[in-house]
């Protein structure tokens, strides 16, 4: 009995072993991760942005035409005066402004060349067609 005793004493203590951590290493994890309410606020506004800008179809009314103008200057804005213009909301979120905007010109693109889609003959032509000529 002794000699379990012993033995399981021994992994115990090798289990239950506190980790040193420093204070450095604890106070560098907290904060990680987490955004302030104004760097929130702006991630809402730039995924607000990025869905009025990627809908697949046209705007049918006015005012939604005029929001998409809007959105779309924005976008394309070099304005850094601004607190909520793009170049500072892509800053205080540590994101690239030239590649978001490449990607979604991207994803602009593919959507149109979907929505015009390949032109295709209906089944039941041919695929030559005979001409005539006609005779007056």
């Amino acid at each position: 009995m002794n000699v379990l005793r012993s033995e399981s004493e021994e992994r115990g203590g090798q289990l239950l072993e506190p980790n040193v951590i420093l204070p450095i290493q604890f106070f560098s994890q907290r904060g990680a991760g987490r955004w302030t309410g104004e760097q929130r606020l702006m991630a809402a506004i730039l995924e607000d942005a990025i869905a009025v800008y990627s809908k697949s179809s046209a705007p049918k009314g006015s005012k939604a035409r005029q929001i998409l103008r809007e959105t779309e200057r924005w976008l394309r804005s070099k304005d850094r005066a601004w607190t909520f213009s793009f170049l500072r909301v892509c800053e205080m979120l540590s994101l690239d402004p030239i590649a978001i905007r490449r990607a979604l010109r991207e994803r602009r693109d593919r959507q149109s060349a979907q929505a015009a889609g390949p032109e295709t003959i209906p089944a039941g032509f041919a695929t030559e067609i005979e001409y005539r000529a006609a005779v007056g």
